[in-house]
């Protein structure tokens, strides 16, 4: 069974009342797949690419290695993710003015932030003993 664990940016433009200015909040998520899905990602998908995808929500519990309990929750992505054109994102060189409205996207990274303890894959609670 494969499987890939990466971390996706939403960033959400609002505009400040008091100043008027722009103001850029970004939050970092856990995604996992699995077997065909992981594979297409794994080939397809590079660090910041801006995606849309669809999953669902799922929290674990798994222990470390000095056996305090721990919880994450993830997204778990079932379906191919589409890569989005650049002039999607504000970054894209495609792009030229920010959009006026508020806008979410998602973007690809091959790191988890410095803050963020990934679970072990064990955590899964995959085995290699298939019953076939």
């Amino acid at each position: 069974m494969q499987v890939v664990s990466y971390s996706i940016a939403t960033t959400k433009s609002l505009k400040d009342r008091e100043t008027g200015e722009w103001k850029e909040n970004t939050e970092w998520h856990r995604c996992v797949s699995f077997n065909k899905t992981a594979e297409h990602i794994g080939m397809n998908v590079e660090p910041g690419d801006l995606l849309f995808l669809e999953g669902e929500l799922r929290t674990r519990k798994w222990q470390t290695q000095s056996g305090e309990d721990r919880y994450t929750t993830e997204i778990v992505v079932n379906d191919f993710p589409r890569k989005l054109p650049k002039y999607f994102s504000k970054n894209g060189s495609q792009q030229a003015a920010p959009a006026p409205q508020p806008q979410q996207q998602a973007h690809a990274s091959p790191s988890q932030p410095g803050h963020l303890e990934q679970p072990p894959v064990e955590a899964y609670g995959f085995d290699d003993d298939y019953p076939f």
